[in-house]
This record gives structure tokens, sequence and C-alpha cells, in this order.
């Protein structure tokens, strides 16, 4: 999936959760307080109607389904054992944050594994390790999309679960909170297509007999393509 189902949980309201199990009651003495609740997997359907939003629009341009590559490399500076919440040792831990997919790897094996927080600016900790790892040949890799695609999966899946609450709830069909989401969804997949924003480590598709990276700049298909060209 382009984003996870945490990335959604950072972009909604305090008023809407994303459970597995039932909300409960209601707080003695809070009657007014009213939660809506979507459960991981229907907001895992929600983020793949966003990827096929999106790999139908750059598909002129980019090889899709895209793909997660490395965006960050450094050494591993300390003996890296199996288990689980392991520590690691790097020169700087400022590049990689909580919940950041990363890879372990040596010259003859490698893992994935995710952080599951930082501890100091030289000290990250990664949920689980099964192999072992050592200073002389050993690296850790930040593994993700490119920027700016798991915000605007985020933003997309959003406005299709925030449409069906407030439908649900006879509300309008489009609320403002869907409506600003589509908008700056729309306006990042549009400086992507303007060539503005640049993919990278993905793969372009090419004109006849050559590829778009032989060219400077990409040239959308479009003739009329107008930055921003859709408000909702």
């Amino acid at each position: 999936m382009y984003c996870s189902v945490q990335d959604i949980i950072n972009l909604l309201p305090s008023n809407v959760a994303i459970f597995d199990q039932n909300l409960g009651t209601p707080s003695p003495g809070r009657p007014d307080v009213k939660r809506a609740a979507m459960t991981p997997a229907i907001v895992t359907s929600y983020i793949t109607y966003a990827q096929q939003e999106i790999d139908g629009r750059l598909r002129p341009y980019y090889v899709v389904p895209l793909r997660r590559v490395k965006t960050y490399d450094t050494e591993i500076l300390s003996d890296v054992a199996p288990g689980t919440n392991v520590q690691i040792r790097v020169h700087d831990s400022g590049p990689f944050a909580n919940g950041d997919t990363i890879r372990l790897q040596n010259t003859s094996i490698y893992e994935a594994t995710t952080i599951k927080s930082i501890i100091d600016a030289t000290t990250v900790q990664v949920t689980s390790v099964v192999n072992s790892y050592n200073p002389e040949d050993s690296i850790i890799s930040v593994l993700e999309y490119p920027d700016p695609i798991p915000l605007i999966t985020a933003r997309w899946a959003i406005v299709y679960g925030w449409n069906q609450l407030f439908s649900a709830d006879q509300s309008p069909a489009i609320s403002e909170f869907g409506k600003e989401n589509s908008r700056l969804a729309v306006n990042s997949l549009d400086s992507i297509l303007s060539g503005a924003v640049l993919l990278f480590g993905q793969d372009h598709t090419g004109k006849r007999f050559a590829r778009g990276s032989l060219f400077d700049a990409f040239q959308n298909p479009t003739p009329d393509f107008q930055f921003g060209r859709e408000k909702q």
C-alpha cells in the first residue's frame, strides 16, 4: 500500500476513530460525545481506491504500481543480534522516523523491519531482527514510496471514508473537510503531472522509441493541462 492505516489516523480529526472492536457506550454525564468509527479493513479498501486513482493518472509518465526505494543509507556502528525491540547505533538517527520501514543488510543477507522508536541522536529501536549483523559490512536503509505519494494516498482515502460517514449521518454528501483534502490531493498530484515534482527512483514510461528519463523535462500528453484544474 502507498500509505498505512496509521497515516490515515494521523490526518483524521479526533471525533473519528479506527478500531477493530466496538467503541463501547458513552461515558456517564457526556451524552453529547459522538465518535464515528471505521475498521482497518474498510480503511485499507479506501487506500486501494486511492492507489487506483493515482496509478491511473500517473500511467502516462511512470511505470505503475510504484515501488518502494531506498531513500537513505547509513552504516551500522554496533553488532546487531536477533530479537525483539532491538537497538541499533548509527551515525545520525535524524533521517529515521517512528513507523518507517527499514532494511538491514550485509554482503550475504537482508531483511525488512520497522522503526519502533528513536532512542537518541544516534540510536534507533526496531520491532524485530531475525539475523545477526556487524559493523564491518552492514548497513541500514530507509525504504519508502517517493514523496508526496503517501500523503496524496492518505488524503484521497480520507475523502472516500469521510464522505461515506457524512452520507450515513444524513449530512451533505461532501463535507468541507472532504473538499479540502480532495483539493490538496489533486494539487499535489498535478505537481507531479506538470513536472514540478519528480518521483525519485521510479521507472518512466518512454516516448515511442526512447525512455522519458532521457529528456530534460516531461511533457504532459494533454495539451490543455492546467494545474489545480479540479476544485473538489
